[in-house]
């Protein structure tokens, strides 16, 4: 799951803010997060393996979210950043609609596990094209660093 992030910034962005985001058109301004209809509750996520298969997700268009890191939680409630070694920027896929986006989940890699199941889905520089034009998720690992925030 990916419930903060550091934008470009670094600045941290909670569910609800108004964050920039990459689209095939260009950059755009979007709130984080989607309302579900049939609950009125707020989706920030939304899993890798289903989003092309949901009603409320698979009409929705591609964005990437460009951060420099982001934050999880484990069981303890200690809270961790993700980031690359470098501190680079990294690339989350996400999808939209209207004035609104959701970040894409995906299993998290077997050394995070003891912290979060979970993990925003990172696309490589090389894979975004393909995930804005296609909306395919291609699946090349980079590496990642974490420290207790």
């Amino acid at each position: 799951m990916c419930g903060r992030f550091l934008n470009l910034e670094e600045r941290e962005i909670f569910p609800s803010d108004l964050v920039e985001i990459e689209t095939i058109q260009g950059t755009m301004d979007k709130i984080w997060g989607v309302v579900n209809k049939y609950n009125n509750k707020t989706v920030i996520n939304a899993r890798g393996e289903t989003v092309n298969e949901l009603t409320m997700f698979k009409y929705m268009k591609p964005c990437i979210i460009p951060a420099t890191g982001y934050f999880e939680w484990d069981k303890d409630k200690k809270k961790y950043l993700f980031t690359k070694p470098d501190r680079s920027v990294i690339y989350m896929a996400g999808v939209y609609k209207e004035d609104r986006f959701v970040i894409i989940t995906t299993e998290a890699y077997e050394q995070f596990m003891s912290i979060h199941h979970r993990m925003p889905y990172i696309i490589s520089i090389a894979d975004i094209p393909a995930w804005l034009k296609d909306r395919r998720l291609l699946n090349r690992r980079e590496e990642y660093i974490y420290k207790r925030a």
